[in-house]
């Protein structure tokens, strides 16, 4: 540099240029953004199916229960429609209180002639 004049004027600076692939990761956010906002919503989905379903099984065995209560009551009823409607219940009833008489079995004979 021994003979070289050094100027005053300066030189221009060399602009920066950002890499090619620095273009392209600009709007990159979206499609994750998009993507986690999907697992968020699954993952909300997944939660609230799963308490429903644990629900819906609760429902079931409450009318299973009832179910059987029902049948029960329902033997329990035709059991006693058995007792109340049996003959001997009703006629004793009849003589009781309607002052019915049972009348004796009899054999009549009718002849042809008469």
């Amino acid at each position: 540099m021994a003979g070289r004049k050094k100027s005053m004027a300066r030189k221009p600076r060399k602009r920066r240029t950002a890499p090619a692939f620095e273009h392209h990761y600009g709007l990159l956010w979206i499609p994750v953004v998009l993507f986690f906002t999907l697992l968020a919503g699954l993952a909300v989905f997944y939660v609230w199916e799963r308490i429903r379903f644990g629900e819906l099984n609760r429902e079931i065995i409450q009318l299973e229960l009832a179910r059987q209560e029902i049948l029960e009551e329902n033997e329990r009823l035709r059991a006693q429609v058995e007792e109340l409607s049996s003959f001997r219940r009703i006629s004793k009833i009849a003589e009781k209180y309607f002052g019915f008489v049972v009348l004796k079995p009899r054999i009549i004979v009718v002849s042809e002639n008469e």
